[in-house]
């Protein structure tokens, strides 16, 4: 089972990576359409956006390599 709590471990891991990132795009969607939510300007300067944008993208990457690491094949050898 240690194959099983391992890749639910990552799994955790990537669910929060990407809880993360989705957080930060909504944030910077809501930024850029600014109007649409009732604002006369954006709320967060253009380059804090980009900033932003940079650690969506970090967190994105680091899912995609936790991901990696799932043994889908079951293989029990390792642990």
């Amino acid at each position: 089972m240690s194959n099983f709590n391992n890749n639910f471990q990552i799994i955790n891991k990537i669910e929060d990576k990407l809880a993360q990132a989705q957080s930060m795009v909504k944030v910077v969607s809501d930024n850029h359409n600014y109007k649409d939510e009732g604002l006369n300007k954006p709320f967060i300067e253009h380059c804090d956006t980009g900033n932003l944008i940079w650690a969506i993208g970090d967190l994105i990457e680091d899912a995609y390599k936790e991901l990696l690491k799932i043994d889908f094949k079951g293989d029990d050898n390792n642990g």
